[in-house]
């Protein structure tokens, strides 16, 4: 398995032989053919730059995917890797792109939560559905310090929405073909969320996803630049926030910013490590 690790934060996609030590995935898609994004690279470029600069982990540690190179395929080999972390050390993986809801797939709800490659057409082969995610995460070491954000929703129809300031921003959900519209409207309400998938499944995860099952994660444009609304906040508390900060509490400080903010996002905290900090 060859990591994805980067040398240069500057420079993304980078592949070479993974060092033995923390791994951290970042994805992030703007270039979706027919619903494109704005600032989802962006997202995992600050959070690349953080990381290195403000907690002084190793570029080489660090995987970041984007646009054409964020395929299922690619991102389905790299979370793999991810899961492979060794015991002690620290794993992380960031998301920032369209999330969607799909029926069928052997769900007892009816309903499957899953992320969005760059090459996602509906097809049960180019999605990665919360199944996959638990069947490749159930197998990393209970001693890892797993954190993991998802900036993204999980609903039908794209569309656009005013704020009360006249700024446009996007939701981050793809754009559903009619026979599968249909099937979602049929079994509205009864999908079982990612985040509760993962509170049974994985044992030693703190999730954070950046709305609740029924909301939006807008794309947004703040301070003269597109982002993640979310991914924005969560930055901001990361770096001024002591380091032992819970996530919870995270989630509390980035729910109060969204809402002065005038979003309506808001963030949704899981796992076994809900109450413990960002990365330790």
């Amino acid at each position: 398995m060859l990591g994805c690790c980067k040398e240069d934060i500057s420079v993304v996609n980078t592949v070479s032989t993974p060092r033995v030590g923390n791994r951290i995935l970042l994805v992030g898609i703007n270039k979706y053919p027919g619903a494109p994004l704005a600032g989802c690279v962006n997202d995992v470029t600050d959070m690349a730059n953080y990381l290195v600069d403000v907690r002084k982990l190793d570029a080489r540690d660090i995987c970041i995917l984007t646009d054409e190179r964020a395929g299922t395929d690619a991102i389905l080999e790299q979370l793999t890797w991810l899961a492979e972390t060794p015991s002690g050390k620290m794993a992380y993986f960031h998301y920032s792109g369209h999330g969607a809801q799909v029926p069928g797939h052997g769900e007892e709800d009816g309903m499957s939560e899953v992320i969005c490659p760059v090459n996602f057409d509906w097809s049960p082969a180019r999605m990665i559905t919360d199944k996959d995610f638990v069947s490749i995460f159930e197998h990393m070491s209970p001693g890892v310090i797993f954190n993991w954000a998802s900036d993204s929703c999980h609903s039908g129809d794209l569309s656009r929405e005013l704020r009360k300031d006249g700024t446009k921003v996007t939701p981050r959900r793809m754009p559903a073909p009619h026979d599968i519209a249909w099937h979602i409207e049929r079994n509205r309400g009864r999908v079982r969320t990612l985040r509760e998938t993962l509170a049974r499944t994985i044992l030693n995860v703190g999730y954070v996803s950046g709305c609740q099952a029924d909301q939006t994660s807008a794309d947004a444009f703040i301070d003269g630049r597109p982002c993640g609304a979310f991914t924005h906040f969560y930055l901001k508390h990361l770096k001024s926030e002591p380091e032992t900060t819970p996530l919870n509490k995270l989630g509390e400080l980035v729910s109060g910013d969204l809402a002065a903010n005038d979003y309506e996002q808001r963030p949704s905290v899981e796992g076994a490590r809900a109450k413990m900090p960002f990365l330790k």
